[in-house]
């Protein structure tokens, strides 16, 4: 039986990043959606230079890349000299926690839950919804680059089973 069963780099992103973190989204399991949206930018990231997609010591550039060409703007000014990346991609993770410096909650906090992107007493405040609203469309920008010729796919899978 050959268990080799791979899906295209813009099946993975589709079904991984944009369906199944969505579904966590909307089932209340924040923390981790967050993490896989955090994981998730380096590997979009990959998918923007010419390196193979497990190449090495690549994790800050990637994240940094996804965040530049594919987020809104004000997460670029957010990952200046790669804050965002240090306190919520390498916390998550390395420990799976944040940082002192970044509060996760979801629109359902009546305190923080409109205060996406904002900096309260020195803590980044990232809301989950909106953060996955940002995410599923910097998926999107890549898979229509995709779509377009301008970003090349990559193998995503090797002798890994999915039956989805």
């Amino acid at each position: 039986m050959n268990l080799e069963n791979n899906l295209s780099a813009k099946d993975f992103i589709q079904k991984i990043f944009i369906e199944e973190t969505g579904r966590l989204v909307d089932a209340g399991f924040y923390h981790f959606a967050f993490v896989i949206m955090a994981q998730g930018l380096e590997t979009l990231g990959s998918f923007l230079d010419s390196k193979p997609l497990k190449a090495r010591e690549q994790s800050k550039l990637r994240f940094s890349h996804a965040i530049n060409r594919l987020m809104p703007v004000k997460y670029t000014k957010l990952n200046n000299n790669h804050a965002l990346y240090d306190q919520l991609r390498a916390s998550l993770a390395h420990t799976f926690t944040v940082s002192r410096q970044t509060y996760l909650t979801s629109k359902s906090n009546v305190d923080y839950g409109k205060k996406h992107l904002h900096e309260i007493d020195g803590k980044l405040i990232l809301v989950v919804e909106d953060f996955y609203v940002d995410f599923k469309k910097a998926c999107e920008r890549l898979l229509d680059g995709m779509d377009k010729g301008i970003i090349s796919e990559k193998k995503i899978l090797s002798d890994f089973y999915y039956t989805f």
